[in-house]
């Protein structure tokens, strides 16, 4: 029997579990939304989770909301009255991005603007502690 453990199976074994709320967003974004695999996911999501609990940002930009999940993973580490922006151009994900903020109670830390990035950004008049770009991978 390898003894040797992958740096990801590692990873797992010493981590929280998923958050069901989480887990659920992930099975219905593969279920239902092309291209899945640009979901964070779980380790990315516990990484930046981590990384937003540490630095407990009140102003969080994110360009590229896909379906929500590191929204999610980001305002779980933000001050108390912090929030996140979060900037998604299709349309199409809207749904599905408001009903799982909604099922992690989060409408007052994570706000949704849909649309395109270079005509939202200019409207923000608020300094952003961090800008996570994660849109337009190509």
């Amino acid at each position: 029997m390898n003894s040797k453990m992958t740096l990801e199976e590692y990873t797992i074994n010493h981590s929280d579990p998923e958050d069901p709320i989480l887990s659920e967003l992930s099975r219905e974004t593969h279920l239902k939304v092309p291209g899945a695999r640009m979901l964070s996911g779980y380790l990315q999501g516990k990484l930046i989770e981590f990384i937003s609990k540490m630095i407990q940002p009140e102003y969080v930009l994110e360009i590229g909301t896909y379906t929500g999940y590191s929204a999610i993973c980001w305002a779980k580490g933000l001050k108390e009255k912090g929030c996140i922006h979060t900037i998604e151009l299709n349309d199409e994900r809207e749904s599905i991005i408001r009903k799982y903020i909604n099922k992690a109670n989060l409408n007052s830390k994570i706000i949704l603007h849909i649309g395109d990035a270079k005509d939202i950004i200019p409207r923000l008049e608020i300094k952003f502690d961090i800008v996570f770009i994660d849109a337009d991978k190509p």
